[in-house]
């Protein structure tokens, strides 16, 4: 076997004097990819502590967690194990965990994650995401080390088939907002702009900062209401989302100040100046309302939280 890599000392990732013992680690609409149960471990059943009545004033942070994994496995250089596989995006993922846990204290924190395979956006749209390429090999040999470090820290983890990690934070900032209770959600995706409220913003873990309303307004010019409208004209390359050509950010900003939706815009093409723009409104229409349906975020699905398990 070829000499593993030397490696720099990592401050706090030292390992424990005894090894964690995994919790709860998901739970998805009455299925589990749980770690193995205690009584299978030996460890006498205890009976579940009831879930609480309310979260109201509860702090619940919600990680989008393939939108760190990303971040962190970019931006660190190689780190490999002392058996030579690749550990960078599994230790900066753990990393940002316990920079939560540590720093902000939360009530309750779970994880966000993407299944492999098609959702209901492929479906409306078989072009969704397809210029995306192929996760790298190095990374998708450290997602189920990542797993099993989210479920020793017993956080829960949120997924289901057909959707995206996007629309759980979605369906949990909903029920955060209807319980009154404060929800920072951890990702770098645009797209969770549309989730802002009172109770709800994105957390940016990187500069530390919460992204609200307020600075939403100063970069685009638009309330959170408006955001899925916004990106329907824009269109994301990124996403394969079409959008309305010759529809950039200053003059969907201008347009729905004027018109406030899309579909009043749309409806109201005729009266738009530039005569190309005008026409591409007219034109693409259909592309424009299907970009929303792809935009928008869903915020029922069928998960199941346990409050209980998502405590810190």
């Amino acid at each position: 076997m070829p000499k593993s890599p030397r490696q720099a000392s990592l401050p706090g990732m030292e390992p424990p004097a005894e090894p964690l013992q995994p919790n709860v680690s998901a739970q998805s609409d009455g299925e589990s990819t749980a770690a193995a149960p205690p009584a299978a471990r030996g460890l006498a059943l205890l009976p579940a502590p009831p879930s609480p009545t309310s979260i109201q004033d509860w702090t619940v942070y919600v990680v989008d967690s393939h939108s760190l994994i990303f971040q962190v496995f970019h931006a660190m250089g190689e780190l490999t194990s002392p058996r030579g596989e690749p550990v960078n995006a599994v230790y900066g993922f753990t990393r940002d965990l316990i920079q939560i846990i540590e720093r902000k204290r939360p009530t309750a924190l779970v994880c966000a994650f993407d299944l492999s395979g098609p959702t209901f956006r492929h479906e409306l749209y078989d072009l969704y995401k397809a210029d995306r390429g192929e996760m790298p090999e190095s990374l998708v040999a450290q997602m189920p080390k990542i797993r099993e470090v989210v479920a020793a820290l017993g956080i829960p983890i949120l997924e289901h088939p057909g959707y995206e990690a996007d629309d759980v934070l979605a369906t949990i900032a909903r029920l955060c907002d209807e319980a009154g209770a404060k929800c920072l959600l951890v990702s770098g995706d645009k797209d969770c702009r549309q989730l802002l409220t009172k109770q709800v913003a994105v957390y940016n873990i990187r500069k530390d900062e919460e992204y609200d309303a307020v600075a939403l307004f100063g970069d685009w010019g638009v309330a959170p209401e408006q955001v899925v409208d916004f990106q329907s004209l824009v269109g994301d390359k990124v996403d394969n989302v079409p959008g309305v050509p010759l529809i950039g950010p200053k003059v969907a900003q201008e347009l729905l100040e004027k018109y406030g939706t899309l579909e009043n815009v749309l409806d109201h093409a005729e009266e738009v100046a530039g005569a190309k723009r005008r026409q591409n409104l007219i034109d693409y229409r259909e592309a424009a309302l299907l970009s929303k349906k792809l935009v928008e975020l869903d915020k029922n699905v069928p998960i199941a939280i346990d409050w209980n398990a998502a405590r810190i």
